[in-house]
């Protein structure tokens, strides 16, 4: 009973964060507001018994990756640009994705369900499900390919950043 209300709260917690984020004008708002998403992620991996992938949500994505995305914002000191969209398309996408993303969680409650309203059997976890060792080794065996092409975008991005806001200041 009381994980089903910490999963509830982290939820309504993840989408009220997801919403601000994209019906925030300011970038650094934003930001923070995806910091408040990846926190209540981080509580539903505790809920799953994945300490380890909570605690690797909180270091790199939400202290590393977004550290990172707050200084390139601010490098490129986006306040006096144009925007892209107009505000009244800008919150279309945000209607269209928040409606894509109901729908989406309305399928997966369905389809998660039983059948005679009794739960889905949970299947039994391997013995070393969530160590650093076994997330190390999938990681570099299965997942080395998308790992690396990972990095490597992010490290064009923050180059092309830089690269944007001295061709901006020159």
């Amino acid at each position: 009973m009381g994980e089903a209300i910490l999963f509830t709260l982290f939820s309504l917690s993840a989408v009220a964060f997801a919403l601000g984020m994209v019906f925030r004008r300011n970038a650094v708002h934003c930001a923070l507001h995806l910091v408040g998403v990846l926190l209540s992620l981080s509580g539903m991996f505790v809920l799953l018994h994945a300490q380890f992938i909570a605690a690797i949500q909180i270091l790199v994505y939400a202290g590393a990756i977004m550290v990172l995305f707050l200084f390139v914002v601010m490098l490129l000191n986006v306040k006096g640009e144009t925007p892209l969209l107009t505000p009244g398309a800008a919150k279309g996408f945000g209607f269209f994705f928040a409606f894509i993303a109901f729908v989406e969680l309305l399928w997966i409650v369905v389809s998660q369900g039983g059948t005679e309203g009794e739960p889905a059997p949970v299947p039994a976890l391997p013995p070393n499900f969530g160590s650093p060792a076994e997330i190390g080794k999938i990681l570099y065996t299965t997942w080395l390919f998308p790992f690396e092409v990972t990095s490597i975008l992010l490290m064009i991005a923050v180059v092309g950043a830089v690269v944007l806001a001295k061709r901006k200041f020159a």
